[in-house]
């Protein structure tokens, strides 16, 4: 049963879509929130702590007197004011001498315990209870006395300053409102995310399909790979698959039937039909192409020195170089034993023997496991007006012999 159920689920797209909409508005839900607080909290924090920072500028001379002058009176003045900023949960006094000792609020003992002092700097019970109430961060500024009697600044102690994150907190439920308007933005992206996937999952991949089947050649038709986002089995995919499946079925048949079984190129019935469709190309559109005769030199040496294991590599490495160096529109068979054919579309006399000598370059430059380095001749010729399809292979075939008697190992054109 739950397998038939998983089997199901996998299978389905509308569940599929379903699961990814909702996982990943949780998801987002979930994220923007925490940022958001996170942030809000630490820009929040970071603001308080400059706050801090900016009363010393405020309140340090005040301070600073009434501890030179010994006027407990005027500090407690000065600290109770301080004290009732909305920033401010506590203050400590700490003079050099101790005689101008004074702590107001919230504050940290000694053994960084956290002590409750009344507005007179005694010791009395916690008045503040909640999250965030333990949880102090300080600080610091040295009180220094200057006059015209002193050359330097006198050091009379330190005064410390601190508040707490139950302050940031009750600052930071204002962001509160922030949150409330995310939410509806996320309940309106969540409409927006259904339609994203729905045309995401399914809308694209039909039309995808559907386009690639409408542009498909008849004579030769390829495979289809849909832009789809997870790899169990669905509709979808089952469908492009049997397509698939069908189509390599197909150009395998047809492949098997116009491809040389040794060197993989095109075998002579590929050939023959490829020369005939430029032939009628070339009559009607007036144009010309080339045809390059390719004969291995002393093949039959290899195979007698080397044997026919040997010879059919070298046939099957000599396809491949040739297959590497020519252009993308060229086409390229065997013809023979040791002999290749390339059809160049669209391309005159010299263009054809540039293509030639290239190939000629390259072959006889590699090297060959076992028998090292061999050598071909080339034989070219041009589709011209009025010829049939066995002239232009018949003066080919005529340039190669005339390469073989010239000494091998060159390029000739008729």
């Amino acid at each position: 049963m739950i397998s038939s159920l998983l089997k199901r689920f996998r299978q389905s797209i509308a569940l599929h879509l379903l699961t990814t909409i909702f996982s990943v508005y949780f998801l987002v839900a979930v994220v923007v929130t925490v940022v958001q607080l996170y942030k809000e909290y630490e820009d929040t924090k970071a603001k308080f702590y400059k706050e801090i920072q900016t009363l010393p500028a405020t309140f340090n001379r005040g301070i600073v007197d009434s501890v030179w002058t010994y006027n407990k009176e005027l500090l407690q003045s000065i600290l109770l004011g301080m004290h009732n900023l909305p920033i401010v949960v506590g203050i400590k006094v700490e003079s050099i001498d101790h005689k101008m000792d004074l702590q107001i609020g919230t504050v940290l003992n000694e053994k960084d315990e956290i002590t409750y002092y009344d507005s007179s700097g005694k010791v009395t019970q916690q008045k503040e209870f909640g999250l965030g109430t333990d949880t102090l961060f300080k600080h610091e500024f040295p009180m220094e006395y200057t006059g015209v009697a002193f050359e330097q600044k006198v050091p009379l102690g330190q005064v410390t300053l601190y508040s707490n994150n139950q302050l940031v907190l009750d600052r930071v439920k204002y962001g509160f409102i922030l949150i409330l308007i995310n939410s509806i933005i996320k309940t309106i992206a969540l409409w927006f995310i259904i339609y994203y996937f729905i045309r995401k999952y399914l809308g694209r991949p039909l039309e995808e399909f559907t386009t690639k089947i409408r542009k498909q050649d008849v004579q030769s038709p390829q495979t289809i790979d849909l832009n789809l986002h997870w790899t169990d089995e669905n509709e979808l995919l089952i469908l492009k698959d049997s397509y698939n499946q069908m189509i390599q079925g197909l150009n395998k048949h047809k492949l098997l039937s116009i491809t040389d079984k040794l060197t993989g190129v095109f075998n002579r019935l590929k050939l023959d039909e490829v020369i005939n469709d430029e032939f009628n190309r070339s009559a009607r559109f007036k144009s010309s192409f080339g045809v390059i005769i390719i004969d291995i030199d002393y093949f039959k040496r290899v195979n007698d020195t080397y044997g026919h294991l040997v010879g059919d590599q070298v046939l099957i490495q000599c396809a491949k170089i040739f297959k590497e160096n020519i252009r993308k529109v060229d086409v390229l068979g065997r013809w023979g034993v040791e002999e290749f054919m390339i059809i160049c579309p669209e391309t005159d006399f010299q263009g054809t023997i540039k293509v030639a000598q290239s190939l000629l370059e390259i072959i006889s430059k590699y090297e060959f496991t076992i028998i090292g380095n061999i050598t071909a001749s080339f034989g070219v010729s041009i589709y011209d007006d009025d010829e049939n399809t066995d002239k232009v292979i018949a003066r080919a075939d005529n340039a190669l012999y005339k390469a073989k008697v010239n000494g091998r190992n060159r390029v000739e054109g008729k």
